[in-house]
């Protein structure tokens, strides 16, 4: 079975998500399991999505 991984980037300066590369932005890639509770888990704490 193929582990899926997406990638989404951070700027924790702004409180920022983005499914692209921003400036200022830190990469993080997780696998598909994880990842959207990840995404859920910090627009609950006050995230934007880009």
């Amino acid at each position: 079975m193929e582990t899926k991984e997406k990638t989404v980037w951070i700027d924790m300066d702004n409180r920022i998500l983005a499914f692209q590369p921003i400036e200022n932005g830190n990469r993080i890639t997780k696998a598909e399991s994880l990842f959207w509770d990840f995404v859920c888990g910090l627009m609950n704490a006050g995230y934007r999505i880009m």
